[in-house]
């Protein structure tokens, strides 16, 4: 980022300044505050986009049960879930989940599924 003084008024461009204008450097609160707002700008464009479902081993998408109003999606931790349904759904259809750290089919039990 390249801040120039074009006509008497400062300008931030990609480009270098050109030649016949004078360049003066942005100061790291600037440079900060260009990184904030672009960082900004991505996650507010990822959040906006639907999350990928993850492939099953043989190279196809997991289809939802019939019925269900969940589906695979790629979410793995029960801090993704919202409910100890969605959590046995996953736990029962979808691949690669991490919910059921004792192994004993009951999954978030801290956080969803267990005595409340």
């Amino acid at each position: 980022m390249n801040k120039c003084v074009v006509n008497g008024s400062v300008t931030y461009q990609q480009a270098a300044c050109a030649p016949n204008q004078p360049r003066k450097d942005p100061t790291l609160e600037e440079l900060n505050a260009a990184q904030k707002l672009r960082r900004a700008e991505a996650a507010s464009a990822a959040a906006a986009q639907p999350p990928k479902a993850r492939a099953l081993p043989n190279g196809t998408l997991p289809a939802p049960a019939a019925g269900s109003r969940f589906r695979c999606d790629g979410r793995q931790y029960c801090s993704q879930m919202t409910s100890c349904e969605e959590a046995k759904y996953f736990l029962a259809h979808c691949p690669d989940v991490k919910m059921d750290g004792n192994g004993d089919g009951v999954p978030c039990e801290k956080q969803w599924c267990g005595p409340h």
